[in-house]
């Protein structure tokens, strides 16, 4: 999927390369405030549209994923890593070794 973002352009004598150090943005609206508020004093910058092969997905997070917080230290965390089956409480990975030791728990 290629996307397309806006980045800050100079000639440099043999071509137009584009100012890497300087970001890019997601509009050229955003690209050419950019110019206006912090680069008011140089000349021969303006904004280059450049195409770049996205490969993440939009939603490569998960929104549906819930964090599970445990009972024991009240800390969140991801369904993985908080043992919902094999106690009566929810025991994240960092309390579960002290956990089954008071209890007992092989």
């Amino acid at each position: 999927m290629m996307k397309v973002v806006y980045g800050l352009m100079i000639n440099s004598g043999d071509a137009d390369e584009m100012l890497w150090d300087h970001g890019v943005w997601e509009t050229e609206e955003a690209a050419k405030e950019y110019i206006e508020n912090e680069m008011s004093s140089v000349t021969g910058i303006w904004v280059g549209e450049l195409k770049v092969n996205d490969s993440i997905p939009e939603a490569a997070e998960d929104p549906s994923e819930v964090m599970i917080e445990c009972d024991l230290c009240a800390v969140e965390y991801n369904r993985e890593d908080v043992n919902t089956d094999d106690y009566d409480e929810r025991v994240c990975i960092n309390c579960e070794p002290g956990y089954k030791e008071t209890m007992n728990i092989a």
